[in-house]
């Protein structure tokens, strides 16, 4: 029996998971085809599953070249289904951009196929650029500036290996590869592998056998006793005995290095991706360590809590996820895959308090067989500045300050505090000219108009500084905006701190930088943020391509649904995200998921993967509300939208994503009640039945078309 103090916590992000660094390609993946109804084929003893495939696209007049082998077979525990992942070789090369996805049935018949092999192969050339030239080349766009030369070690194939300096996390592969286009036909290229060791950089560069960079795709996007917060240190901390099979290595342990089968947690504060020294032997198993937020998470009792609580959330919903159908033969996390399927030695590394950065955190997911990392970081608190008033009472509203005008100190500005009057005589906004903060601090409401725009009328009219009020809400936040002609400070406070200052009778204040600044806030102990990393290799393994405008956008919003479903809790209606690290009781996106605004027609060619996934997040929120309203539940949701990543093709659309999903109830015929909740959730926000988002590359650009749709099938009324 080990013991842990955990800290279950809440969630996050601005994060480098999975966000892509793409370099327009110039080749573009043939497009997939999809066979599906009663069972067409029948592998006999003699055939392999790949042979089937194959026999069976013959038959549709479908020839793929080369070569098929299955990477990949595994049963699926929710509907019993086969799953086999094949790949194509011509000419004794690996061809990139081509997948097929097959299913079988227990008869071994052949049920659905997905593919968009080469078919015209015979225009293979060789490359007329060297390995060497390949890496510098990828080089050169993804860490421009580095200067790093490495020399070949190791030649195994078709691959080469390159010396792993101080740069590199691991050694850089070049693999000389078939790169299918749009038409069918293949050609030479190679593929370099780069994995950054500062920064978590894991890309995968396709170059061209004449040395261009075709893509880029950043594969970057977290029986015991332990002491955690299950959710977040705001819902209290708890006691709990746990530990799946394996959680615990045999031995050992240290109270900041803990290492079992499906993760090993290690405080890396030096920011030298291994472990930190220090600790303290654990022997019993039991990791009891209690954290103390008034003090900084720097102390060596809160370190040791974060290592805790991460290495408890990562066990957590590993052993989670492989209930809901992401196991060792789907690609998942483990140094010992017990089964035989899959490949091993690919458990989590997870950095405690990372000190590569702050107010962030990341996954990067390699192919199965190779470690991912997962980092996580402090988080700054909330009221960096502040109004202290003194008189006629003394009180300190915590403030945020501004990206632009003049930079408070810790004694900051005094003076007087009056309500901007900008001659509208009914708003307070400070969008026109202001007439009475000369030699004053000028109070203004948020909305209408600008930051900018407001603090500069403060400054025409006078005033010594500024306080713009939430009319939203109680979160503060930084200003944005650029006006080099500012000069004053400016700072935001919330919405209620804002109508108490108002109130107040000729109020006295100074506007000044918080002296000593707020304690930071640790994602360790938040579990939205570590749900929504571990998410991002969720996807990546079992789905493949999350990069991109769509697909990136959907592996961020996936992630935010694996981390508001798993956290979902009686009476607690917790649609927000990250509320814990980012300070802010709204969360770190921009509306909560309930009634959320936007629909999948919001989606812009230069839209940004965070904000775009917030669609895919509120269509997950939308489900879990409405299975739960005909009486399932959350395990449910998640063993649907699991195994819907089966049929769900590498480099998806939101509507391929639904299809997915549609695809897993379609082949359980236990889950046909849930097609029409499916239906609603996704319609309601745009990806109804004629809804298709298309990414249209050349090599001068990308454009995203959404094309949005509210209509349900007719069987979905």
């Amino acid at each position: 029996m080990r013991t842990f103090v955990v800290f279950a916590a809440a969630t996050l992000f601005v994060f480098s998971s999975s966000i892509v660094f793409s370099q327009t390609p110039t080749l573009v993946a043939p497009k997939a085809r999809i066979y599906v109804g009663a069972p067409t084929l029948s592998a006999s003893s003699s055939t392999s599953r790949a042979d089937a495939v194959a026999n069976f696209l013959k038959g549709k007049g479908v020839s793929p070249g080369g070569v098929l082998s299955a990477t990949s077979e595994y049963r699926s525990a929710a509907s019993g289904l086969v799953h086999v992942r094949l790949e194509q070789a011509v000419n004794g090369l690996r061809v990139v951009n081509t997948f097929a996805r097959a299913t079988f049935n227990s008869e071994g018949a052949l049920v659905r196929l997905s593919e968009n092999l080469a078919t015209s192969v015979a225009s293979t050339r060789q490359a007329s650029v060297d390995e060497r030239q390949a890496l510098r080349a990828a080089m050169a766009v993804v860490h421009p500036g580095a200067n790093q030369d490495p020399a070949i070690v190791g030649r195994s194939r078709n691959k080469t290996l390159f010396a792993k300096t101080a740069f590199f996390h691991q050694s850089p592969t070049v693999e000389h590869v078939a790169i299918a286009s749009a038409n069918g036909a293949t050609d030479s290229g190679m593929l370099v592998i780069t994995w950054s060791e500062n920064g978590n950089r894991l890309h995968h560069t396709l170059v061209s056998g004449n040395g261009e960079v075709v893509s880029v795709e950043s594969r970057t996007n977290t029986e015991n006793t332990y002491n955690v917060f299950r959710y977040n240190p705001t819902v209290s901390a708890q006691q709990v005995t746990a530990g799946g099979a394996n959680w615990l290595f045999a031995g050992p342990q240290n109270s900041i290095d803990i290492a079992g089968n499906n993760v090993n947690a290690y405080l890396d504060a030096r920011s030298n991706n291994r472990p930190d020294r220090g600790g303290v032997v654990v022997n019993s198993g039991d990791f009891l360590t209690q954290v103390d937020l008034t003090q900084t998470p720097s102390t060596s009792s809160n370190r040791e809590a974060a290592v805790q609580n991460l290495f408890y959330l990562n066990n957590f919903i590993h052993d989670a996820l492989n209930g809901y159908g992401f196991t060792e033969g789907a690609g998942n996390f483990q140094e010992t895959n017990f089964t035989g399927q899959g490949l091993g030695s690919d458990s989590v590394f997870a950095e405690a308090q990372d000190g590569g950065g702050t107010d962030n955190a990341n996954f990067a997911t390699p192919a199965d067989g190779t470690n991912p990392r997962m980092q996580m970081y402090l988080w700054t608190g909330k009221g960096t500045y502040q109004v202290a008033v003194s008189s006629p009472i003394t009180v300190v509203y915590r403030a945020q300050g501004a990206a632009f005008g003049g930079k408070l100190d810790s004694t900051g500005v005094s003076g007087d505090v009056v309500l901007a009057n900008d001659g509208t005589g009914t708003t307070s906004d400070g969008c026109e000219a202001i007439t009475n903060v000369r030699g004053k601090i000028a109070l203004m409401d948020r909305g209408t108009c600008g930051f900018v725009v407001k603090v500069a009328n403060a400054q025409a009219g006078g005033a010594i500084a500024a306080v713009v009020a939430n009319n939203l809400g109680d979160s503060i936040i930084t200003m944005g905006g650029t006006d080099h002609s500012i000069r004053i400070g400016a700072v935001f406070i919330g919405k209620s701190d804002g109508a108490a200052l108002r109130g107040l009778a000729s109020p006295v204040a100074a506007a000044r930088l918080t002296d000593p600044p707020p304690l930071q806030r640790d994602g360790d102990l938040d579990a939205d943020i570590v749900f929504h990393e571990y998410g991002h290799g969720l996807t990546w393994r079992m789905i493949g391509g999350m990069s991109g405008p769509i697909a990136g956008a959907l592996g961020e919003g996936m992630s935010d649904v694996l981390a508001i479903v798993m956290n979902d809790r009686d009476g607690v209606n917790d649609d927000v995200l990250g509320e814990y690290a980012f300070d802010d009781p709204l969360g770190i996106r921009r509306f909560p998921y309930t009634n959320y605004p936007l629909t999948y027609g919001s989606i812009k060619t230069d839209g940004e993967v965070h904000n775009d996934g917030e669609i895919y997040g509120a269509i997950g929120w939308r489900l879990l509300q409405n299975f739960k309203g005909a009486g399932l539940t959350r395990d449910d949701l998640l063993t649907t939208l699991v195994d819907g990543m089966n049929y769900t093709d590498p480099t998806p659309a939101y509507e391929n994503m639904r299809d997915g999903i549609l695809a897993s109830i379609a082949a359980r015929p236990s889950a046909a009640s849930q097609e029409c909740l499916v239906w609603d959730s996704f319609a309601h926000y745009g990806v109804g039945v004629n809804a298709q988002g298309v990414v249209t590359s050349t090599h001068k650009s990308t454009t995203v078309t959404v094309k949005e749709d509210f209509t349900r099938p007719a069987q979905c009324p």
